[in-house]
């Protein structure tokens, strides 16, 4: 099955990754985040990736960007990292075998629009389906460590996108 129509690294003009700094893992689940900065609509998505990707290796010293798939305001996904590498957070959990997907907003002040929900879901429901992954191992970033991410406007939607997988 093809993914969701994805823009991918080469598209976008990612760097190569720094693989000496980033952990090999097998997908097992699925972990939904928010940037925590509005929504800007007036970048393009290839824009916002070069930048969080320069900003990952450069001032985080992380090998790739941190997330696996991002999802701009206009719906658009961008890819990340590679699934079978770890992602990296700002906060204090483990990352290992958890597909990271980001989108962007701050959901605690503005609300995911339903281009943004509906490639939430067809994505999900894909990553779900290749890795055999079930809705109930679909989770937000504080399940899992003391954070507002994804913010409170994302995560109550978390029951039907978890619906919505396999």
């Amino acid at each position: 099955e093809a993914q969701p129509g994805v823009t991918d690294r080469g598209a976008w003009g990612a760097k190569a990754a720094i693989k000496k700094r980033m952990k090999r893992q097998t997908a097992r689940s699925i972990v939904i985040h928010h940037t925590s900065v509005r929504q800007q609509p007036k970048l393009s998505l290839e824009t916002k990736l070069r930048g969080l990707h320069s900003y990952s290796q450069r001032k985080k010293g992380w090998g790739d960007s941190p997330y696996h798939y991002y999802i701009g305001v206009s719906g658009r996904l961008g890819k990340g990292r590679a699934d079978s590498y770890a992602g990296d957070s700002n906060t204090r959990y483990n990352t290992m075998n958890r597909i990271q997907v980001v989108l962007e907003g701050h959901f605690d002040r503005e609300q995911p629009n339903a281009r943004q929900v509906a490639a939430l879901k067809r994505l999900v429901g894909w990553l779900s389906r290749k890795y055999g992954i079930p809705g109930s191992r679909i989770t937000g970033h504080n399940d899992h460590a003391a954070t507002d991410c994804p913010g409170r406007n994302l995560k109550r939607l978390l029951p039907a996108i978890r619906r919505s997988a396999g």
